[in-house]
């Protein structure tokens, strides 16, 4: 299933998809179930709990210790075992689906590259050998050949699994490009002044600096008090960011072996809380990267925790619900002080048309994870300007304060590279 996977995606640099042709918009907005409500109740644990274990296992042993077995053979068991046994119907094999989905995504071409080896694999179903152009594929060795490759001796001896190496396309000099250089001129034209330009510079620039960036002259007052009513909204000062730098070593502190073994049980739990209520994304951790602090937060609440986490952070002026709304402001704005350029321009080039031009080649319910994915990523870096500048001020600080962290607060992503 990985070989195909990769292939898949390599693949998608070199055709097009059967899915969808239509002009209808892709990306939806996903940004209520980003949401945190930290207000709301947590649910009565007990039966939640034995629920989520009685879905969650295996299969049911109906007896806890072997003397409990009994003389004889369980009824129950011999019903199943004798029904599976008489029936003709076939079990899919898991992830059957998806690889069919996988293949009649990928261009045609690449066919006589992945069909000998599809029908070398144990276990592939008919419905996939059977197809049109990978049926006639059988025993078949591919006609095209990179021409860096056709001069190799006994090629027709290489393993199916990689004849997708022998595909043209395969090789980047083989491959056309899929953006071609823009041609600018060698001696770009002169730069004229414009006074209104630079006027509207100066309107824009406060007296000492970009957010008082300049030592000279008056400092800004507001920069250095604290918001009176911190919301999900309200902007950072630097007086805001101090504040959260300052707990940053007594949640470390939190975060001990025992402390975090408890949080990443609760989050299954509210996994399935939320998959059971229709509020989960197929990959429910995209949640924690796009709200590490509010997610974290909200698995201190249900594991009741609260108390101890907020023993040294009340300190600070704040609650459970205000530190977790000024950390992930915070996270979310450094995140952009320390990201490159390209990557920025990555994003850009994503959300400006170039992620609902790749999701139009997958299959329909592939575009949905898919849309995840994208929009998670789009969440990652929505910030803004007052809270970037408030961060750059306290940027060194910061960054010593979370390398003892790593990758994760706690149990929630940082995700800064």
């Amino acid at each position: 299933m990985k070989k195909i996977v990769a292939i898949f995606l390599l693949c998608l640099l070199t055709g097009q998809g059967v899915f969808a042709q239509s002009n209808e918009p892709i990306l939806t907005d996903l940004s209520q179930y980003f949401d945190v409500d930290l207000d709301a109740p947590v649910p009565d644990l007990k039966p939640l709990i034995k629920e989520f274990n009685f879905q969650t296992q295996s299969y049911e042993p109906r007896y806890v210790l072997s003397y409990e077995l009994g003389r004889a053979f369980d009824p129950v068991w011999r019903n199943v075992i004798t029904s599976y046994g008489l029936s003709e119907k076939r079990i899919k094999a898991y992830g059957e689906d998806d690889l069919f989905d996988m293949i009649v995504s990928l261009p045609k071409e690449t066919y006589p590259y992945i069909g000998p080896f599809l029908h070398a694999s144990p276990n592939i179903s008919e419905k996939i050998l059977n197809l049109p152009g990978i049926k006639e594929t059988k025993n078949k060795f591919p006609e095209r050949i990179a021409p860096r490759l056709q001069h190799i001796e006994d090629l027709e001896f290489l393993s199916p699994s990689l004849y997708i190496l022998l595909m043209p396309e395969m090789w980047p000099q083989n491959r056309e490009a899929m953006e071609k250089p823009r041609i600018r001129p060698a001696k770009l034209p002169p730069v004229k002044y414009q006074n209104d330009f630079y006027r509207n510079i100066f309107k824009q620039v406060e007296e000492n600096g970009i957010g008082a960036s300049s030592g000279d002259g008056p400092k800004l007052i507001a920069d250095e008090i604290r918001t009176l009513k911190i919301t999900k909204t309200s902007p950072l000062t630097s007086a805001d960011v101090k504040a959260f730098i300052n707990t940053l070593d007594s949640v470390l502190a939190f975060a001990t072996l025992k402390n975090k073994s408890r949080l990443i049980s609760i989050e299954s739990l509210i996994n399935y809380y939320e998959a059971k209520n229709g509020t989960a994304l197929h990959s429910n951790t995209l949640k924690d990267m796009v709200n590490p602090c509010q997610r974290l937060a909200l698995k201190i609440k249900w594991a009741g925790m609260e108390t101890e986490f907020l023993k040294d952070i009340a300190k600070q002026g704040f609650n459970l619900k205000t530190w977790a709304w000024t950390c992930d402001k915070t996270i979310k704005a450094y995140r952009m002080t320390v990201t490159s350029g390209d990557k920025i321009a990555a994003v850009r080039a994503l959300k400006i048309g170039m992620a609902e031009q790749t999701m139009r080649l997958l299959a329909p319910k592939w575009r949905e994870r898919q849309n995840e994915a994208v929009q998670t990523l789009f969440a990652l870096y929505r910030t803004n300007k007052k809270d970037v500048i408030a961060v750059i001020k306290n940027a060194d600080v910061l960054q010593q304060k979370l390398y003892p962290f790593g990758s994760m607060l706690v149990t929630s992503p940082l995700n800064f590279d």
